[in-house]
């Protein structure tokens, strides 16, 4: 009665595909985690916070107009005051 049945599949748990696989998968989501703190940690210590402080220039980029035109920043450079409103949509 306690005798293996011959030609029964056995259980042997995962295979090794699935083992390389995840293997894999946490190196490449280590190396990405490692690449993000390194561009972070490099923008913190050469100064650049990302956040514009009170007085500087800002810095050069073009953005959408409501109608989906690009407006550059630099059009308006020494012209007159530029004004930048945020406001949210939902849509």
């Amino acid at each position: 009665m306690g005798e293996a049945i011959r030609g029964a599949p056995r259980r042997v748990g995962r295979s090794r595909g699935a083992h390389w696989k995840r293997a894999l998968w946490s190196t490449i989501a280590m190396v990405g985690l490692l690449l993000t703190a390194g561009v972070a940690y490099l923008g913190w210590s050469s100064g650049g916070s990302g956040v514009p402080t009170e007085g500087a220039p800002a810095p050069p980029f073009i953005l959408p107009d409501q109608q989906g035109r690009p407006v550059d920043l630099a059009q308006y450079l020494g012209r007159k005051p530029v004004v930048l409103v945020f406001y949210m949509t939902y849509g």
